[in-house]
């Protein structure tokens, strides 16, 4: 999805981020044999800006997902998403964030449909008229943390 993208795979950046002082991890391993890695979710405590220029919020911030093929569709992503609200509510966070491609049909359908984000109020398609969102390759969603 990212070499797609319009700003396209940038190793260094993506690893800048990763290694980042701020970034966790949710860890998916096997219950039978801890050395085999399934899946993580990698998130950051972090303020985003809202529409009103002189407020922003808490967010806890999903910057990656990624699941092996052999745990996909069976509730792990789910699991993660859901331990990362409890986190951001557990901190006092307003919303779980994150990014996704619209190219990515079935992580959009997944955030929207079965966990119920919704187009932030600064995601592309949801602030700028639709002839100006359709530049972007991306929507950013959100959810309030309960």
């Amino acid at each position: 999805m990212y070499k797609k993208s319009n700003d396209g795979w940038n190793e260094q950046e993506k690893r800048k981020e990763m290694l980042a002082p701020q970034t966790r991890y949710l860890i998916a391993k096997s219950t039978t044999n801890p050395n085999d890695l399934r899946g993580f979710l990698s998130f950051q405590m972090v303020q985003e800006e809202t529409m009103d220029d002189h407020i922003m919020t808490n967010c806890a911030y999903c910057y990656e997902i990624q699941l092996t093929e052999s745990v996909r569709n069976k509730g792990l992503g789910e699991f993660l998403m859901k331990l990362l609200n409890q986190i951001g509510s557990f901190w006092k966070m307003d919303k779980v964030m994150l990014t996704v491609f619209k190219a990515n049909k079935g992580a959009f359908r997944f955030y929207t449909e079965k966990l119920g984000f919704t187009l932030d109020e600064i995601s592309p398609g949801a602030c700028l008229p639709r002839y100006k969102a359709k530049q972007f390759d991306y929507e950013l969603l959100s959810k309030p943390c309960t």
